[in-house]
């Protein structure tokens, strides 16, 4: 059971100097060469799934519970869907967001439509058929989407058919059935040849839409591809929802160059990104993990306008001084046919890997990092942090995890009434309760601005095998980088602030005869799955829940400390 053990400030305040003492020796080292952290050195090159669909599948669906938090859910978009396009990708960059009256799931290969309300599918169809109907020639992944109320309609950013571009669809109105337009822009040029605009992150507020990309590129023509720094991208919110077809007129671009070995390299932060805000305060906000220590940061961007950016700066980068944590090891999951299997999948790196989000003068984000709140046990948590949106000061941070268990890819979402839904993924070695399973927790958030658990967590989605593992075929060793995810989405309903829409992936049967598919090829297959969980009433315990209680799990459990004074300005 994930419970909730709030400790003051004063019972760490060994890990907040050493934080502390950390931000101020990398300050002073500044003059020193500066060199990325390893993990983020990699480029996220995705994977082609094996062999075709053999057979038919049936989609999971739960339907409408009759009492309880977790009122609906239902399979998205799945490998099955995209290996029928011949689009089968992995991992399938899990995204979605919900509307009035539909939710839409994006991912590597396949969009779906889907009556919000039932779950139903209303339309399923490739990336490159949707882009190509908003008038661009492809799609290279990498989808993120957001709804925005104020104007009710959509926004899906993606790469280009080159993946130095970047290519945003907006719906002409707020039925995702009808009409999109587009348009398209250099992300990231590089030295001119081999650049990739990567990991594009989305974010919006009353001004702006802010996408943030990760830059690669090879030095020379046919070579592997380096980490070259980061840009952000602010475009005027009324470039793209005025009348006509959306444009990047009046785009400010901030680029932040890295150069290995330099003393010169400023830390922007890695997987950037903005912050969703409705506040009419004309001030941006970013956050990101810091590009060179174990820690994360944040910026404003000022001088934007609904009409243009041409004008905008970025202030000081503050470094937050968070509780010591580092990038996690791989995840576990319980089956034996295959020891090796068992520490396979990719838990992510301490990236913020989904939207942040401001409400009530708070900024709230989360990332999957090893904790020293939790012992630092070689488990991943899940970090939530809340910080002032006017000083950028970390008012109170926590983990999430148990013992015995990872969690990892998490997301988050608030409303303007402090409710906040963190959704992610939980797996480990038992057999009853290790499989890769689609979690969440309901909290709200204190006077002081720490979240208090409401009810327990929830089991969403637990997936169909006990061994996913992509890149081989079933009963075989893994191949490959053991990618999952790479992010997760929760959104707030637009007409329902209480309704909360949440997305993950899970894992689906392999494609073979055990799994309902004669003649299959073996190899594995993702899904996503939605949840709409309700926070106008209380949460009801899942059988997950009930298991751990039975079989006395004891529980690192759920782990928060509040953080008063100045930040750290590097």
């Amino acid at each position: 059971m994930i419970r909730s053990t709030p400790t003051r400030r004063t019972s760490h305040h060994k890990l907040a100097a050493l934080a502390g003492a950390a931000a101020l020796l990398f300050a002073g080292a500044s003059a020193l060469a500066q060199e990325v952290k390893e993990p983020f050195g990699e480029f996220e090159q995705k994977e082609l799934l094996v062999g075709e669909l053999n057979g038919s599948y049936s989609y999971g669906f739960n339907g409408v519970s009759s009492a309880g938090a977790y009122r609906l859910g239902f399979e998205a978009v799945n490998a099955y869907d995209a290996v029928g396009f011949s689009r089968g990708f992995i991992p399938p960059d899990t995204m979605g967001a919900v509307g009035r009256s539909q939710y839409v799931a994006v991912s590597n290969g396949a969009y779906g439509i889907f009556d919000k309300s039932t779950g139903a599918r209303q339309s399923v169809v490739s990336d490159l058929t949707f882009w190509a109907a908003a008038g661009q020639t492809g799609s290279s992944g990498d989808s993120r989407i957001l709804y925005n109320a104020d104007s009710s309609r959509w926004v899906i950013v993606a790469f280009g058919a080159n993946a130095k571009d970047l290519q945003i669809a907006v719906s002409d109105t707020d039925n995702a059935l009808g009409t999109w337009k587009s348009t398209k822009f250099e992300g990231y040029a590089g030295l001119g040849f081999g650049a990739t605009a990567d990991y594009p992150t989305l974010a919006m507020d009353k001004t702006s839409i802010y996408i943030g990309t990760n830059n690669f590129a090879p030095a020379t023509s046919g070579g592997a591809n380096n980490f070259r720094g980061t840009t952000l991208d602010v475009i005027p919110v009324n470039s793209l929802f005025s009348a006509g077809a959306p444009t990047t007129a009046n785009m400010k671009q901030f680029i932040t160059p890295y150069v290995s070995g330099s003393s010169t390299n400023a830390d922007r932060g890695y997987a950037i990104q903005g912050v969703n805000s409705q506040s009419l305060s004309g001030t941006g906000k970013v956050v990101a993990a810091s590009a060179f220590v174990d820690d994360y940061i944040a910026y404003t961007v000022t001088g934007q306008t609904a009409t243009s950016a041409a004008g905008a700066t970025t202030g000081t980068v503050v470094t937050l001084g968070t509780a010591a944590g580092t990038a996690p090891g791989a995840a576990r999951q319980p089956s034996v046919a295959i020891a090796a299997n068992q520490r396979i999948v990719d838990a992510s790196d301490g990236r913020v890997s989904s939207s942040a989000y401001e409400a009530n003068g708070k900024i709230y984000m989360v990332a999957t990092i090893q904790s020293s709140l939790s012992g630092n046990v070689d488990e991943a948590r899940v970090r939530w942090t809340v910080l002032n949106s006017t000083t950028l000061a970390i008012i109170a941070e926590g983990d999430i995890g148990s013992a015995g268990y990872d969690y990892y890819q998490a997301s988050i979402a608030v409303n303007d009434a402090g409710k906040v839904v963190i959704g992610y993924n939980r797996s480990g070695l038992d057999a009853a309760t290790g499989k890769i399973s689609f979690m969440a927790q309901v909290f709200d958030t204190a006077a002081g601005g720490e979240l208090v658990s409401v009810g327990s967590e929830m089991l969403l989605k637990e997936s169909l095998t006990d061994d996913y593992h992509n890149g081989s075929l079933f009963g075989a060793a893994s191949a490959g980088r053991q990618r999952w995810g790479d992010y997760s989405q929760v959104s707030v309903d637009p007409d329902n602030a209480a309704n909360f829409y949440l997305i993950g992936e899970f894992a689906r049967e392999y494609n073979n005869a055990a799994g309902g598919h004669p003649g299959g090829t073996g190899g594995s297959r993702w899904g996503t799955w939605v949840a709409m969980i309700d926070t106008s009433v209380a949460a009801v315990p899942e059988v997950s829940t009930w298991l751990m209680m039975a079989l006395g799990i004891s529980a690192v459990g759920f782990m928060s400390r509040r953080k008063q004074g100045p930040t750290t300005a590097a």
